[in-house]
């Protein structure tokens, strides 16, 4: 005896089809994307607003050269009399072109040393972003480095007696995993400051969605069991 027709099952789910594979491809979080970028499309870092060094950093560093050209000259002064008085003839004998060579190399690196800031000062300069700080240095080799705030570690500021008098400090920014670090030279004091406590806050709001990323993770595992 044939049975009555009663209602229709549950209607099965229709397979999917070729043109439904992308979208599932693409909703997937586990599938990866690795689109090409115009290079119309890339940052540039000459088009920023360069911002430059402190107005004394030039002047610091003559200072600096200056004190060092005088122990410079000292020492070599002092060298100079000291063989003198021990043998006259020793240099000024056989070679009596060599000192008056010596002292003028050693002024035209004196003088060099004393107007150099004068001409490598004005071409550095710093650029603070939302997620990197730039720095760029050189006046023959130009290099520009970034410092991304989620790859920082920790930050450093030094200030010598120097620095201190003329109001400046230098900082060090240190990524993780270890390394020298890089420094950061000729800002003033208190910006100085300022930076090392914006990137201090840039790398805590760079480390939170990480740690809540972890934290929903390990709590998808523990319902899962």
């Amino acid at each position: 005896m044939a049975a009555d027709g009663g209602d229709p099952g549950p209607a099965e789910d229709p397979a999917p089809t070729e043109d439904a594979a992308p979208a599932e491809r693409e909703a997937s979080p586990s599938f990866f994307l690795n689109g090409e970028v115009p290079l119309d499309a890339l940052p540039g870092a000459e088009t920023v607003d360069w911002l430059p060094l402190h107005s004394r950093f030039a002047r610091r560093l003559q200072v600096g050269a200056v004190i060092r050209s005088v122990a410079c000259v000292a020492a070599a002064g002092g060298l100079h009399l000291l063989v003198s008085a021990r043998n006259p003839g020793v240099i000024s004998g056989p070679l009596p072109w060599l000192p008056p060579l010596l002292w003028t190399v050693l002024g035209v690196f004196c003088v060099w040393s004393v107007l150099w800031p004068l001409v490598a000062v004005p071409r550095r300069g710093y650029v603070v972003r939302e997620k990197d700080l730039l720095y760029k240095s050189g006046v023959l080799w130009r290099s520009v480095k970034a410092f991304p705030f989620n790859r920082v570690q920790h930050t450093k500021l030094h200030s010598t007696p120097l620095d201190r008098r003329f109001g400046l400090a230098s900082l060090s920014v240190f990524p993780a995993g270890g390394g020298l670090g890089n420094r950061v030279h000729g800002l003033g004091r208190q910006t100085a400051e300022q930076l090392r406590v914006y990137i201090s806050e840039r790398m805590e709001s760079a480390a939170s969605p990480a740690a809540d990323s972890d934290e929903r993770s390990e709590a998808s595992g523990n319902a899962g069991r």
